[in-house]
Order: structure tokens, then sequence, then C-alpha cells
């Protein structure tokens, strides 16, 4: 498009809304009017159209600024909130236990061993073999043990021996 064609588009636009806007003109009273809007601007609706454009007649929006008691919560809300805690609370102790139970009785290593393998719980344990020296006491003391040192001395024994002077 060429500026030609942009310009008499505009300008169609302008005249448009001229003459589709119809003239504002009424016979209130200024004192009625409410107090919160804006004063009517003076001239065509072309002209307050114009001016609401214009940075410089830009008002900052009216908000209401918050209070303290906005922030808090009620008194009911408070109460909702500890009755709804607590019975979460009881829920996921009561969820924390069962699930533990489960898993108690899954891992339980009696269930694991199968019917045929169980043995009585009242059978004795194996005797227990002689202990014989490891390898490093082999390798270090290759020589028998006397008879002597395989006697195990007691405390009593101690105490019996004669003084030394």
């Amino acid at each position: 498009m060429n500026t030609r064609t942009i310009a008499l588009t505009c300008v169609l636009f302008l005249t448009a809304m001229t003459v589709a806007s119809p003239p504002h003109a009424s016979a209130q009273d200024p004192t009625s009017q409410d107090p919160t809007t804006e004063p009517a601007l003076p001239g065509n609706p072309l002209t307050r159209m114009v001016s609401g454009l214009n940075p410089m007649n830009w008002q900052m929006p009216k908000l209401k600024m918050p209070t303290m008691s906005s922030f808090l919560p009620t008194k009911q809300e408070k109460d909702r909130v500890i009755t709804k805690k607590d019975s979460l609370v009881d829920e996921v102790s009561t969820t924390a236990k069962k699930s533990w139970q489960r898993t108690k009785d899954t891992l339980n290593p009696m269930r694991l061993i199968p019917a045929g393998f169980r043995q009585n719980s009242q059978t004795t344990p194996a005797p227990q073999a002689k202990q014989q020296g490891g390898f490093f006491s082999n390798l270090f003391a290759p020589f028998p043990k006397s008879a002597d040192e395989d006697t195990s001395h007691s405390v009593n024994d101690f105490l019996k021996q004669e003084p030394v002077r």
C-alpha cells in the first residue's frame, strides 16, 4: 500500500467517527454527577477521542489498598484448617501403619521359605567342630601344640601360684 491509500483510509475513518457519533448534549445538572466519574470533555467526539490518546491526560487507576485483616485468616478459616490438618495426620499415620504391616508380612523370612524346607523350632543346634588353627596360625606356627598348651588356665590357677620373692 502506498502513502495515499493509508492517508485516505485514515481520513475516511475519522470522518465516519464524527458522523456516526451523536452529539453529546445533556441537560443534567453538573452538581448531580457522580463524583467518581470524570467530567465530560468539551468539544466533539473526535476531540474527546484524540485527547484520550494523549498520555498527558491519562490518570492512574484508583486501586483499593489491601488491609492487614484481608491477609490474616478468619476464625472460621483457622478452625477449618486445624480440623483438616488433624484428620490428614490421622489418615497418613494409619496408612503408614497398614503399609508397614503389609511390608513386614510380605518380607517375613518364614513366608519366603518353601513349606517342605521348614524346620521345627525345637531342633537342637549342631555341635560345633573343634577349632583348628586358621591359615595364618598354621603358617606362622607349623609345629603342633603340646598337651600342656591345650589346657586353659583360669584366674584361680593364677592366684594359686607361689609369689615370686
